[in-house]
């Protein structure tokens, strides 16, 4: 099932963490760039140069963008790239106020809402490029008809501490262990319709009382992985439901292990080309970059990847399910939220 074939299809989010600022720059009032794209990829890139920044907008890891900038400006000497970084709501806003008023600061938004990414389609054009045409990228099934494109997708787990827990985990069920009671466990606090995505994936699977039971273990509740994980690593908790790979806690000599079910879950990445970019070429030429092996190598390291057989990387984002839209309205997540206080309330 291809994003031009099911636009009412969606990913799960999983951004977190750090806000930072830009002064704005940029045209008027409510103006277009795209109309100053050059017209052939020599002229993007002699343009690009000129440009001489991008300025990308996104929930992806820290790490991981670090690397994004280290290897675009090796290929791209001249072109510097500045990384905004902050929840995906709140750079939502920053786009849509800089569209408004013409006074563009982001060239390139990366985001993982698909209902905002249809909602708000005239904020973003397709993006152009030969990586987008490569035959292993394949562009039906990635570059969706209002023209965001998936970039890859973060991968979300369990883990434990292996000193709590030396036998392991190997499925979500494990965690409903009655000896996890006691704050031994840690979940994810919802806050979005991703975290509503979430646990109704983890009620199809593993039936409709699995919250009750989960809550009846009066676990600790996390905002966002990171913190999760942290409190693995120190001996808060003896296992989590929701933390990236943890392959560089391991590396590092935590106490700590994870694995993945047969079904990965996590969120996509979709990329878009801002039409207030003050920098449009390199918003293409960076756009670009972000899915060639290269691009993919530093983004996709612990999650999954758009292109096959990339380094690093712990699975590709088709293994990842699609999620319909319409089981994530404001309503059920209302509903939901509402839902989760009261069970999890202490």
């Amino acid at each position: 099932m291809t994003l031009r074939a099911m636009r009412r299809i969606t990913g799960v989010a999983g951004a977190l963490l750090l806000s930072m600022s830009l002064a704005a720059c940029g045209a008027g009032a409510g103006s277009d760039t795209t109309d100053q794209v050059a017209d052939n990829w020599d002229g993007i890139v002699e343009a690009a140069t000129r440009e001489g920044q991008v300025t990308i907008y996104s929930g992806q890891a820290t790490e991981l963008l670090d690397e994004v900038k280290k290897g675009f400006e090796a290929k791209y000497p001249g072109i510097e790239v500045n990384i905004v970084r902050a929840l995906d709501s709140e750079l939502a806003v920053k786009v849509e106020a800089e569209s408004k008023t013409g006074n563009g600061v982001a060239d390139v938004f990366v985001s993982t809402s698909v209902p905002w990414l249809t909602k708000n389609k005239d904020l973003y054009s397709e993006p152009v490029g030969p990586s987008f045409d490569a035959p292993e990228y394949n562009r039906a099934e990635n570059i969706a008809d209002e023209g965001y494109f998936v970039t890859n997708a973060a991968v979300l787990t369990f883990g434990w501490n292996v000193n709590q827990l030396s036998g392991g985990i190997k499925s979500y069920a494990d965690l409903l262990d009655p000896s996890l009671a006691g704050g031994k466990v840690g979940v994810k606090k919802p806050a979005g319709t991703p975290d509503l995505a979430f646990y109704n994936y983890l009620k199809a699977t593993y039936g409709d009382d699995y919250l009750e039971k989960l809550a009846a273990l009066h676990p600790r509740q996390y905002a966002s992985a990171l913190p999760m994980a942290q409190a693995l690593t120190a001996g808060e908790i003896a296992a989590g439901n929701y933390v990236q790979p943890l392959i560089d806690e391991m590396a590092s000599g935590a106490p700590v292990d994870w694995t993945v079910e047969d079904t990965l879950w996590g969120a996509r990445f979709y990329g878009t080309i801002v039409k207030s970019a003050p920098h449009p070429n390199a918003a293409n030429l960076l756009a670009d970059y972000l899915v060639t092996r290269e691009g993919q190598t530093a983004i996709s390291r612990k999650a999954a990847s758009v292109l096959p057989g990339i380094e690093g990387a712990v699975g590709v984002v088709g293994d990842i399910p699609v999620i319909d839209p319409a089981e994530l309205t404001d309503e059920k997540l209302r509903a939901f939220l509402d839902e989760w206080d009261e069970l999890f309330r202490a």
